[in-house]
């Protein structure tokens, strides 16, 4: 199981991550539109939000990730001796 605290700061850090590389991506200054976005930085920037989507959604619940939710503990019978 992982901390719910850890899902938000690693959620937040993942889209911070992909918004400031998809903005300060270097570029030539008479890019076109096409040269400036289709490219492998901006399918990385966007794969690295996407990511910080799906971690934020996990840690409010709506989604309990690849493996799906975790098996609840077994139950205890109390002992009577």
């Amino acid at each position: 199981m992982i901390p719910t605290w850890f899902l938000y700061l690693t959620g937040f850090s993942m889209l911070i991550l992909g918004a400031l590389q998809l903005v300060h991506r270097p570029h030539k200054p008479d890019a076109s539109v096409a040269e400036r976005f289709i490219n492998l930085g901006t399918f990385w920037s966007l794969l690295c939000m996407a990511v910080g989507v799906a971690l934020l959604a996990m840690a409010l619940g709506y989604w309990q990730g690849p493996l799906g939710a975790a098996t609840p503990p077994p139950h205890k019978v109390p002992r009577y001796h």
